[in-house]
């Protein structure tokens, strides 16, 4: 059968673009930050979604209905058109989860931006994993890129009929999918071999369904040993043993958390280089199982090891063992490295949980003086002290940073707009102390690292060419791993102070509603607007203006407003 391309809305299959591998979409999913990213990421390149269409989905578009491995999905087309997309359970899962926790309307977009932006944080998401695998092809990648990984892995990989993947991706014919170059005698024989192997997908049925099991609990637990624990003992429906580990440069695993099996397991067994290698790769490995002297038991079937991470930040490896010496297909090895980033989410979460609702908490003080610090350059460059007045979580891991430097408001804005690391910059208000300024943080700063690890970060005044910089951790968080990941970017950094201090919380107040009866999202909305002045007469700032810095769309900035608000006068008029 012959196919052809003549459409122009399947332009994007003739222009030549990086064909990528497995691996390589692995490292991609690997080099996302937020939650956005990865399930933007995930809609291109398993979903087969183009850009516009992500940003035309709406949450009623995705069935009610599950099929036997996922959800039918209604693409609105260009031109008012629909299709029919499939969407894997573990996608479907991921999606309904962004949904919820960040309480989008069904009828509301679910990625509330522009194509164009769409474009540019997939770019962004490419870049990173350039600088992460020093492979420069991946600052290629365009969610076009990742819709024909799609395609070639449905038609090549799998041999799934060509009319449904034409008919799933929205392509007139498939050719433009297929490779130029012809199959090696290997391939030819790789093919052949998978007409007479068992089918596995009742295993990866079983593995994703545990696995979205797994994902569930993750929402309940309150501190990090109540997720290791739950991990531990759900992944048990599945694998025989598993544990979670921590392992520092040079020393031996140490187990944290296991289930069916000792946690002595890793005691001189050879096998501990997998967990090495998984953590320096940053994706799930597999190797014999070799148990140590210190197992009853002997080796039998495989491990697999899977990185346990968020962004940079590291909370050991998850460990699994399997009696079948065919288990950790590529599915249930990609699998299992997305539930290492869905823990590593969890603990993070947690932990800032943790610090909001009080107790005993940790305060670091840090100074620096590193002069490509992105708000020590702003305060050097206009030779005036600088103060941080308020924080939130921007779009695709920035951060809105509120500012007042003493200086002109004219001065202060020029040199914000052309600051390295800055992505944007607005006035809020002039005053007789300085203007106070917006700023989107993306790169460069101290306050990014601490706040990807979970600190709250409670202040920072920057003067005279040095910043001090002060923030609350959880009290078992790891100080030493803190201190150097923020020296291995800012050499200059030094603690200065550490020390533990019991933080209180009248309950029921309005402290306690802000911290514990808003969700993250309504919480950062409504701190955003603020500082931002969105509540002064006249107002500071428009809800469009505020919705853009926070990456969020205007609706659904004022619906979180609106139920924050809510709960805020339910707490006072009911008392």
């Amino acid at each position: 059968m012959c196919h052809h391309f003549v459409s122009s809305t399947e332009y994007e299959m003739t222009v030549a673009r990086p064909a990528l591998t497995s691996r390589e979409y692995d490292q991609l999913c690997e080099a996302t930050e937020t939650y956005r990213e990865e399930l933007v990421v995930r809609l291109c390149g398993e979903v087969g979604l183009r850009a516009a269409e992500i940003t035309r989905l709406r949450p009623a578009d995705l069935a009610n209905e599950r099929e036997r491995s996922g959800r039918f999905l209604a693409v609105r087309e260009a031109g008012g058109g629909r299709r029919t997309a499939y969407v894997p359970a573990e996608v479907a899962h991921d999606l309904t989860q962004y949904v919820r926790s960040n309480e989008i309307a069904t009828d509301e977009p679910v990625v509330g931006v522009t194509p164009r932006r769409l474009q540019m944080l997939v770019s962004e998401i490419g870049g990173r994993a350039a600088r992460r695998s020093g492979r420069a092809a991946f600052e290629a990648v365009t969610p076009s890129t990742l819709r024909q990984y799609f395609g070639r892995r449905l038609l090549v990989d799998h041999g799934v009929d060509a009319r449904v993947v034409a008919a799933v991706g929205g392509w007139q014919g498939v050719d433009g999918l297929l490779p130029r170059e012809p199959p090696t005698r290997e391939e030819i024989a790789v093919a052949f071999e998978r007409l007479d192997g068992p089918g596995g997908s009742a295993r990866l049925a079983r593995v994703v369904s545990t696995l979205e099991a797994v994902d569930g609990e993750l929402v309940g637990s309150r501190t990090r040993e109540e997720i290791d624990q739950e991990v531990c003992a759900r992944l048990t429906a599945l694998y025989p043993a598993v544990w979670i580990a921590d392992r520092a440069p040079g020393a031996a695993p140490t187990v944290r958390a296991h289930a069916g099996e000792s946690p002595d397991r890793f005691e001189g067994a050879a096998s501990t280089g997998l967990l090495r290698r998984a953590l320096q790769t940053g994706r799930t490995l597999v190797a014999p199982d070799d148990p140590g002297p210190a197992s009853e038991r002997q080796g039998n079937g495989l491990l697999a090891a899977a990185p346990i991470t968020h962004g940079e930040t590291g909370y050991g490896v998850l460990v699994v063992r399997d009696e079948s010496d065919d288990a950790f297909d590529e599915p249930e090895r990609t699998a299992l490295t997305a539930l290492g980033r869905r823990i590593a989410f969890a603990i993070t979460a947690t932990e800032r949980k943790l610090l909001l609702l009080g107790g005993t908490v940790l305060e670091l003080e840090f100074g620096y003086d590193d002069r490509d610090a992105s708000l020590l350059a702003l305060s050097d460059a206009l030779g005036c002290p600088l103060t941080l007045e308020g924080l939130v979580p921007g779009e695709d891991g920035s951060l809105v940073c509120f500012v007042r430097l003493e200086t002109t408001a004219e001065a202060a804005l020029e040199a914000a707009v052309n600051a390295v690391g800055i992505a944007d910059a607005r006035l809020i208000h002039r005053r007789d102390d300085g203007p106070l300024l917006e700023l989107v943080l993306a790169s460069r700063s101290p306050l990014l690292v601490l706040t990807d690890r979970g600190a709250t970060v409670t202040g920072l005044r920057i003067e005279g060419g040095g910043a001090s910089l002060t923030c609350e951790l959880a009290p078992e968080s790891d100080v030493r791993a803190v201190y150097d990941e923020l020296s291995g970017e800012f050499p200059s950094v030094e603690l200065r102070r550490k020390r533990e201090r019991q933080t209180t919380r009248e309950s029921p107040d309005l402290r306690s509603t802000i911290d514990e009866g808003l969700t993250d999202r309504q919480r950062a909305v409504l701190r955003g607007a603020y500082h931002a002045g969105y509540f002064e007469w006249p107002r500071e700032s428009t809800a469009e203006e505020l919705a853009d810095s926070m990456g969020v769309s205007p609706p659904t900035l004022h619906n979180h407003l609106r139920k924050a608000q809510g709960k805020l006068l339910d707490e006072l008029f009911d008392a």
